[in-house]
Order: structure tokens, then C-alpha cells, then sequence
């Protein structure tokens, strides 16, 4: 392996030299540098991270943590984060926790052990402890999608409480009178806010929960079809349901499916954050579109802020809008003689 000593000689110039041509090829004259590059490209050299990292106090990575990598919510945020650390010369390391709060904080004590110079975190839970943890290594932190009430951190998230609101009087300026909240487990703040929005909907229309009713569950896709099915063979079945998330949402979708049962004429199913239409040749499910690319390019620049410039700077919270997105999962109520009317499979 070729060193920087062999570089400098090839292009005739000091270590120093072929040094800055590295970290800072601005303030090389163009004939140097471009004889330098030509050195390393002949002789294949490739810096030792390692060392500038001890040198320079920083490794130039930072860390990307996501909840769930089969989400296709986080496809957005793996593509704003890596643009933004990009543009600062800087990688990232992405883990993934796949819902469990232990491999949360496993993770993050690697991404410490690697001397991360800052961490995007997509938490399991809004408890202090994995912020507090990364903190105390004295490592910049910025929280994505959840309020932190227990946390002095930087925050970016969407007004997922209001979201759910606004879906919910959609469905019901259909005519709907008969609806079903599915979401995620009681745990979970995303999972409590959606249901609180939807609630809030559900009263103002004057209509009671226990007739619409709340169900808690799982965000996993097998699990939530399972309960669906259950809702949808009851004898009051409603003829729509608000799911807190896209895998809920597909969940309900299939067991709708495997019970033929017509997706919207009987059967309307409203959601979060559907599969970008790049990804779908046409976009199916009305929705509550979280803007995932603002939230985690305006995290990230955040992050780098606080990791360039303003490492003690006050936390802040910055909320972002959701925007509705109407598609061909939600319809008017079935008539009595709708009902009766054989449907076709989705």
C-alpha cells in the first residue's frame, strides 16, 4: 500500500502538500494539484481516515438510525441525510433497529464505539434515555419524528396529531357514519397521537368512539391483517377504516382482499405515508402524506450546524405540515343495495 511519502516524492512536493491537496484542494495552485492527483492515482494511494481522524478530532461520518429499513418512509430519509452529509464531505453509517428499543441503544453504543461526529435518531419510544445516553458522550443528536418532552434535543417532526384529524374529516365528509381506527401499539407517541386526532374528529362529528372505535395494535403488516379480518367478518363491520400506518393500512388491504370485499365501493381505507409514487406505477391509497425528505434534510442540517458551528446552541423544535393525498382507496358509504351487490376482488 502506497503511503503519502511516496506520493509526495512521485509529484515531487512535500507530505504537506499532498496533504492539503486532499482536505482542501482550493488552496493548492492547479499545477500542483493536478500533478499531485496524477501521483495518486498512479500509485493507487488512499488516506488513512484513521489518522487524520485522531488528528482532527473527527472522523467525518455521522450516524443514521431508522426503526424499520422495510418502511418505505425511510427510503426518502436515506436519501436527504446522505445528500446533505454529501455536500460536507462527511458518510453515514445507517442502522437499523427493526423496532426493538434494546437494539436501539445496542446500536447506538456502536455508533459511539465508532466515534460517530454526530447522530440522526428515528427512536422506538419517546423516552429520554437513548437521547440521554448519546449526549452524555458529548456526540451532537437530532431526533426525528418524535416530540422529546424529557430531552433538551433538537426536534424535527410533522403535526401527525392535526394529520390524523384532517384524514379522518375527509372520511367522514364522504358520509362515512360508521368508522374503525387501526394503529399501532399504546406505546408508541406516533401510535397515541394518530388515535387522539382521529378521536377528535370522531366527537366533533358529533359521533361516539364506541361506536368508532380505537383498536391498538401492531404496525407490522401480517399482524394487522390478522386483525382485520377479525374486524371485517364482525356483524358491524364498519365501512371505513383510518390506519396509522402504510403497512397497517396494506394489512387491512389484503385481509380485505382475501374476504373479496371491494376496496373503495365497500370498504374505504385511509392512511400515513403511502409508497411514493416512483415506486408504484399508480398511487392507491388516500393518505396523509408526511413530508420524510423535508423532515430529514432539515434534520441533518441541523445536526452539521450544531457539529460545525454551534455545538451549545438552545434546542429547537421545527414542525412540518403533512399534505393530503386523495387516491382511489376512499368512496362513499355502500348503499343497503350496494352491499348487496357481489364485489369484485381488489
Amino acid at each position: 500500500m502506497a503511503t503519502i511519502r511516496e506520493v509526495a516524492r512521485r509529484a515531487g512536493v512535500s507530505p504537506i502538500t499532498v496533504s492539503r491537496v486532499i482536505n482542501d484542494p482550493s488552496a493548492v495552485a492547479e499545477a500542483t494539484r493536478v500533478r499531485v492527483e496524477e501521483a495518486i492515482k498512479e500509485l493507487k494511494y488512499v488516506p488513512n481516515m484513521l489518522g487524520q481522524s485522531l488528528r482532527h478530532r473527527r472522523t467525518h461520518t455521522i450516524g443514521l438510525v431508522i426503526a424499520d429499513i422495510r418502511n418505505p418512509y425511510y427510503v426518502q430519509v436515506i436519501l436527504a441525510v446522505e445528500a446533505v452529509a454529501r455536500d460536507r464531505g462527511y458518510d453515514v453509517l445507517l442502522v437499523n433497529t427493526d423496532g426493538s428499543a434494546d437494539l436501539e441503544m445496542r446500536q447506538l453504543r456502536n455508533l459511539v464505539a465508532r466515534q460517530v461526529d454526530g447522530i440522526i435518531l428515528a427512536p422506538i419510544y419517546n423516552t429520554p434515555e437513548s437521547v440521554d445516553f448519546v449526549q452524555a458522550q458529548g456526540i451532537p443528536i437530532c431526533v426525528m419524528d418524535y416530540a422529546m418532552p424529557d430531552n433538551e434535543v433538537d426536534v424535527v417532526r410533522s403535526d401527525t396529531d392535526t394529520a390524523a384529524t384532517d384524514l379522518t374529516r375527509y372520511v367522514l365528509s364522504l358520509g362515512h357514519r360508521s368508522l374503525m381506527m387501526m394503529t399501532g401499539p399504546e406505546s408508541i407517541v406516533t401510535a397515541r397521537e394518530r388515535a387522539a386526532g382521529y378521536a377528535r374528529a370522531i366527537t366533533e362529528a358529533g359521533l361516539s368512539l364506541s361506536d368508532n372505535p380505537i383498536h391498538y395494535g401492531s404496525f407490522d403488516p401480517s399482524l394487522s391483517q390478522q386483525a382485520a379480518a377479525a374486524v371485517l367478518t364482525s356483524p358491524t363491520r364498519p365501512t371505513a377504516i383510518v390506519t396509522a400506518s402504510n403497512f397497517i393500512a396494506l394489512g387491512v388491504a389484503h385481509a380485505a382482499r382475501s374476504l373479496a370485499i371491494d376496496i373503495p365501493s365497500e370498504l374505504t381505507v385511509v392512511t400515513f405515508d403511502a409508497p411514493a409514487t416512483q415506486l408504484v406505477l399508480e398511487p392507491f391509497f388516500t393518505c396523509a402524506e408526511t413530508p420524510s425528505f423535508d423532515i430529514a434534510e432539515t434534520a441533518a442540517t441541523i445536526l452539521f450546524q450544531r457539529i460545525e458551528s454551534s455545538p451549545k446552541a438552545r434546542a429547537r423544535e421545527v414542525l412540518l405540515r403533512t399534505t393530503m393525498s386523495v387516491n382511489r382507496s376512499s368512496a362513499a358509504p355502500p348503499t343497503t343495495s350496494d352491499a348487496q351487490t357481489p364485489s369484485a376482488v381488489l
